[in-house]
């Protein structure tokens, strides 16, 4: 579904009438809508995709085509999802509701299930067994998924979010006002990421790398994006030792 070759490589055949738009851009989208339009697939904040933010207008526009076309709105929080934004799920701070959501990864907090949730019309049309797995609705899973939910969803939790993001911005601001290497900080919560800037383009697998030379795992979101995705808990410390770690490491690379 998101065009990446890398993903689909060696898989066949696949879904076909699947057209890709640019993120953020609504005349592209106002364009390959129309009454034929099954559903628009979109993440409420991109991660692969370099950890872009949605524009408020183009989230508005996404619902409205969507209403007016009668096609189904379906956002993909594998990323976002589960209190990595600060809200339970990124849509609750965009102002809309998707019709279908995914949801996975941090979920299970490491014990491996996903769900699609989805609005209460919708789900009369689905009759429970219709979609079954053999491993779906594995009890254990399920148990280590609410007892993460219990947790998450704590108004501490979620709220603390917003704090541990301003400690990760200020440390990175700092890095970069010394090695100047970023064009911009971007994404919510604790779904960061440092693009860098024209004289580093191409060289986030580098920062990568080096960064895990000193003991430190970062991501990377695209080959121009350092990604940072920590733990909704780690303490200001942890952070702080993180963000010593980067900077030796950059400053093996400059």
């Amino acid at each position: 579904m998101g065009g990446q070759a890398a993903y689909s490589d060696g898989f066949g055949p696949k879904p076909g009438d699947v057209t890709h738009i640019p993120y953020n851009d609504i005349a592209a989208l106002e364009a390959q809508m129309s009454e034929k339009t099954c559903a628009v697939m979109m993440e409420p904040l991109q991660g692969e995709g370099g950890i872009v933010s949605p524009q408020p207008e183009f989230v508005q526009a996404v619902r409205e085509l969507c209403d007016k076309y009668n096609a189904l709105l379906i956002f993909d929080e594998v990323q976002t999802g589960n209190g990595r934004t600060g809200n339970f799920y990124a849509y609750q701070g965009l102002g809309i509701t998707p019709d279908i959501l995914s949801t996975a990864k941090s979920l299970g907090g490491g014990f491996p299930i996903g769900a699609m949730l989805t609005t209460e019309k919708l789900a009369a049309h689905m009759k429970v067994g219709t979609h079954g797995s053999t491993y779906g609705g594995n009890p254990l899973a399920c148990a280590v998924a609410e007892a993460v939910v219990d947790v998450v969803s704590r108004q501490d939790v979620l709220e603390g979010v917003a704090e541990r993001e301003a400690w990760f911005r200020d440390g990175l601001e700092k890095i970069n006002a010394k090695y100047g290497l970023f064009s911009e900080i971007r994404g919510k919560g604790l779904l960061l990421g440092a693009a860098l800037n024209e004289e580093w383009q191409g060289r986030a697998r580098d920062v990568l790398v080096a960064a895990g030379q000193q003991g430190l795992m970062v991501l990377v979101a695209g080959a121009n994006v350092v990604r940072f995705t920590p733990s909704l808990v780690i303490t200001q410390q942890e952070v702080e030792e993180g963000l010593a770690k980067l900077d030796k490491a950059i400053s093996t690379l400059v």
